[in-house]
Formats: C-alpha cells, structure tokens, sequence
C-alpha cells in the first residue's frame, strides 16, 4: 500500500512540473506586447488601424503612446528615468548622435534592403543604418485652387514681392490670404529655414559644411545677410494673417483652407487627409516657397525625416524587428502609408498615394523645380523648438529683428556647445 501511495505522490509531482514546465512554454511563447512612443497626434486614427490589423495578423499588442508639443520632454524622461520604450520616433540628422547609445543597427536587417536609398540618408552613419524611414514629406505653400481662380491669380507667385502683391489681391476681394500656423512652434522654423535652404546650398558650402560652421560657432545668424528674407516672410504672413497670427494653430490652418476662409498656408503634405476631413472636395495646389527677390531658388522641402528608432536593449528587440518586418513586406504594411496616411512610402515599389499634395510634389520635381532635405534637423537637437519659440516672440512683436537675431545667436551657440 506505502508502495503505491508513493507512486501516486510520484506520479502527481511529475503531472505539476510537466503543467508547470508548460505553462512556462506558453509564456515564453505568448504574443508580445511592445510599447511605442510616436508623435504626429493628425495620424492617431491611421496608427490604430495599423495596430488592429498587426494584432489580428500575429497576435502582438502594439501600445501607442502618440504627443506632439511636449514628445521631446517625455521622451528624454523616460530615457533618463530607463523607462525606454520598445519602439521610438524622432527625427532624422542630429538625432542620430543624440539617441546613438540607446538604438538597434538596422544596417544588415533584410528589410532594410526594401527601402529606397535615397531615404535612408538621414539615418546613415559611416555606413551604418541607425533608424527606419518613416515617411517621405514635402512641406511649402499650399493654396485654395478654388480661392485663386475666384480672385484671378493664374501665375504662381515665385519671389516674396510676388507673393506680397498676390496677398494683397486676395485681401481686396475679401478673403484672408494666410492662415499663420504661429502658435505651433514647428511652423515657424519650417516656413523661416525653407528660406534659407539654395543659400546654404550655394554660398556656404553645401547643407552640411554650412550646420559645421553654426556649430563651431565660425558663422551665426547675424552674419547671414539673408535672414533678411527671412524676417520679411514671416512678417509678409504676419500682415495678411488676420487679426491675431500668433493663436492660429495647425487646426485653425486646416480648416480654414478646406473652407476658403483663407486662400494659403505654409504646411507639409501630411496636412491633407486632416483638411479633406472638414471639405474632401477642397481642390488643394502646391506651390515652390519664394526665398528673396528673385525668383531663382524657389523650392520645395523634401525628405524622409520622421524616423522609427528600435531600442537595442529592448527585452522585445525581436518582435519589434519582426513588426518592422511586416509594415515592409506584408500588403498591409506597404499599402499603409499610401493607402490610410495618404502620404508618400520609404518602401521600393510601394503605391503612389491618392493624394493632390504628394502628386504635386512629384509633378514639381519632375519638372526641375529645387527639392531640398531638411537640413536644419542637422542642427543640434532641441534646437527646433529653442529657436521656433524665438521666432513666435518676433511674430508676437516682442522682439526686433537685432534682438531675435542675437538670441538666435545665443541659444543656438548653448545648445550646440552642450551637444560637443
């Protein structure tokens, strides 16, 4: 009786490790649940689809904590605090230095090969590839085709007096000509460098060597005789922006395009799906950004610079490499930027959006009009939303042109100092 008592203790042991046993198995194998910190709030629905769609297609829960103005603050808390999400966005450039000891090298990932070279400049490092390309973006003017046949505009203003003499007429008839965007601190220095982008390119040296003499300290603001040009749009803007420019917000922009209330904004591509959304018969152009008085310059931004950064010490690093995986190669995943975000893909051979921005950026490119990166996401990162919030003082009239030029000056020698 003793004997067989004990091979039924014996046999009840080995039944709980094997459950046990099992039960660890299950666990080790169960689907991941990866964190991701994303900014870019206008895309929340399109980044809720995508994750519905991964979690019926493997199982894995993609958490997506999405900001915008505060992002870069609670991203940098949660790297010091070593709360680091599985999955990161930033930009492209700088950020390569800033995030270099916490991000995987994706140089040998197979999916990698998929993207187009071009796209991958900004997240290249002596040969070594450091971020996944999110989108490709243009940003410039973009116009109420509607508001400028009712006025009579046909010849697409290419220097800023042009500008200037077609938002005068648009005033006339009773129409705003600018909704500003000012209140976004991202605004500013999208529409104020895009002025400075064929005169770094011709007369400093290229986008590269002129960022390596602000950061050296060799050149600064004050020295650029055209940041005279770049005063004179925004207060261009400014004049024909309505009775208050520094509350207008990207909502406010949005809007009022897609209902004529005003006739321009200085918006990128990724704005589209948001207007259709008030008025999707709205029929939208885009236009070359004037630089000066001549006309020669005039262009466009584009470039990949919104970039999805994989932490390397992420107990997930493997499902996270697998998502990216699938948003390259599966027909979801190449059909997502074009298809839902209505924007152009990173990825060889995806689909051409239904979209009149992105379809108007090709156009002005095939046709020579200048394509510039986003050179100043070369400059020190935080210096965006240093010398963004300086320019919102000068648009609220809080400073002139000597004083914004010497605080530009100031904080961007700090920032770059404290980069070294």
């Amino acid at each position: 009786m003793k004997k067989i008592l004990s091979l039924i203790v014996a046999l009840l042991l080995c039944s709980v490790w094997v459950f046990a046993g099992g039960q660890k198995e299950s666990a080790a194998n169960a689907p991941a649940s990866l964190t991701l910190l994303f900014y870019s709030p206008e895309l929340q629905e399109q980044y809720n689809d995508m994750a519905a769609a991964y979690k019926q297609a493997t199982g894995v829960t993609l958490n997506i904590d999405v900001h915008q103005a505060d992002f870069r603050t609670i991203l940098t808390s949660r790297i010091n605090s070593g709360d680091i999400p599985d999955i990161f966005m930033s930009s492209a450039y700088a950020d390569n230095k800033t995030y270099k000891d916490y991000v995987y090298d994706m140089t040998n990932e197979p999916f990698i090969k998929k993207i187009q070279p071009s796209a991958l400049q900004g997240v290249t490092v002596n040969g070594h590839v450091t971020g996944y390309p999110f989108l490709v973006q243009s940003h410039s003017f973009i116009y109420n085709k509607a508001v400028f046949d009712k006025v009579g505009i046909k010849t697409l203003p290419k220097t800023i007096p042009e500008l200037a003499a077609v938002a005068q007429k648009i005033q006339d008839a009773g129409i705003q000509p600018f909704a500003t965007g000012f209140k976004e601190f991202w605004v500013l220095p999208q529409t104020a460098w895009q002025v400075l982008a064929p005169y770094a390119k011709k007369n400093y040296g290229g986008f590269e060597a002129f960022t390596q003499k602000l950061d050296d300290g060799t050149l600064k603001f004050s020295d650029i005789p055209e940041m005279k040009n770049v005063f004179d749009l925004l207060d261009l803007i400014k004049k024909y922006g309505g009775p208050k420019p520094n509350e207008s917000d990207f909502n406010d922009q949005t809007a009022s395009i897609a209902t004529g209330k005003v006739a321009m904004i200085h918006q990128g591509n990724w704005a589209e799906d948001t207007i259709r959304k008030t008025n999707p018969d709205v029929q939208l152009g885009f236009m070359p950004g004037p630089v000066g008085d001549s006309a020669d310059g005039a262009g466009i931004m584009y470039d990949s610079n919104q970039t999805i950064r994989v932490y390397k010490d992420s107990k997930n690093l493997k499902a996270s490499l697998a998502w990216l995986d699938w948003l390259t190669t599966s027909d979801y995943g190449k059909n997502w930027i074009p298809g839902k975000i209505k924007q152009l893909s990173p990825i060889i051979g995806a689909p051409a959006p239904d979209s009149a921005i992105a379809k108007e950026t090709v156009s002005l490119i095939d046709k020579g009009v200048p394509a510039y990166p986003w050179f100043y996401q070369m400059w020190p990162t935080g210096t965006e939303q240093t010398l963004g919030a300086i320019l919102q003082g000068y648009c609220a009239g809080q400073t002139n042109r000597a004083e914004t030029l010497k605080a530009l000056d100031t904080q961007y020698a700090k920032i770059a100092n404290a980069a070294k």
